[in-house]
């Protein structure tokens, strides 16, 4: 059975290392290190034969859009990340304007059904006293509007995890916190947001959080679903469920990313993987 590369949860590999995936491509292998023992190391083969499908996660696909050619003999699924432009929050981003485009010449190449838009995570903070977040209910209805008519009917979403080095990130920015808002707070936000999804047909699924669940007309994820992929594609891959971390309902791929050799180059400050 064929694998699944996952390029990559980790980082940003259509947008800032694609050259070097080309690279690894035409050595035919990639090495990638235990991301929590990196003297264990695995050779993956990158092999058209022993490869059924590429999972690229991005921000930013104009690289990979002036060079999808070398990628023909591949099957290829996108997760694009499309959010409200928040530069505290964000400060490298691409404008949305542009990253709609970039989601329109997917589309037009590879299909609606091969495309994931994320709107994630969701994050709530206090700034000068002021509790806010990057969601705005206006501008996710515009978004909706252009997703939907490029027939785009999957969105995932999250809402940010606070993990002890964020909060100890935010102690170096003045009068800036994270905050974990009442969880009623956030299951109103999300079924605002499943209503509006719906009206414009698209689903909601959450990713790595089954306490949405309870927003009605949520769906669990599976960022990467074996089985959609059998559905989409030739080659039959892996239905076993192989959970990346609490409540993920991914199925079995290898991620090929790695947090130090193709180290992310985004500051957004409420990633997990940055030092």
């Amino acid at each position: 059975m064929k694998t699944v590369i996952s390029a990559s949860r980790r980082t940003d590999i259509p947008a800032f290392y694609l050259p070097w995936f080309m690279e690894k491509i035409q050595q035919g292998f990639v090495d990638v290190p235990n991301p929590f023992n990196r003297n264990q190391i695995r050779r993956v083969s990158l092999s058209p034969k022993d490869v059924a499908w590429i999972v690229f996660w991005s921000r930013n696909y104009h690289v990979f859009l002036k060079n999808y050619d070398f990628f023909d003999y591949y099957n290829l699924f996108f997760h694009f990340t499309i959010t409200p432009p928040d530069r505290l929050l964000e400060p490298d981003m691409i404008s949305p304007d542009e990253a709609f485009r970039q989601l329109e010449k997917l589309v037009e190449r590879y299909g609606p059904q091969m495309v994931v838009w994320r709107y994630d995570p969701l994050v709530f903070y206090r700034k000068g006293g002021e509790l806010t977040t990057n969601h705005d209910i206006r501008i996710f209805r515009r978004y909706l509007r252009t997703v939907s008519s490029l027939d785009i009917h999957r969105c995932y979403v999250s809402v940010a995890f606070l993990y002890k080095k964020l909060i100890q990130r935010a102690v170096a920015i003045p009068d800036f916190e994270f905050v974990e808002p009442e969880k009623s707070q956030k299951l109103e936000i999300l079924q605002e947001m499943a209503d509006l999804a719906s009206l414009y047909g698209i689903q909601l699924y959450s990713c790595s959080n089954d306490a949405l669940l309870r927003v009605h007309g949520m769906r669990k994820g599976q960022c990467i679903d074996g089985g959609l992929l059998n559905r989409l594609g030739p080659h039959r891959v892996s239905e076993k469920m192989e959970p990346t971390r609490p409540d993920c309902g991914c199925t079995a791929s290898i991620d090929i990313g790695d947090y130090i050799e193709t180290a992310c180059r985004y500051r957004c400050l409420y990633c997990y993987a940055r030092e």
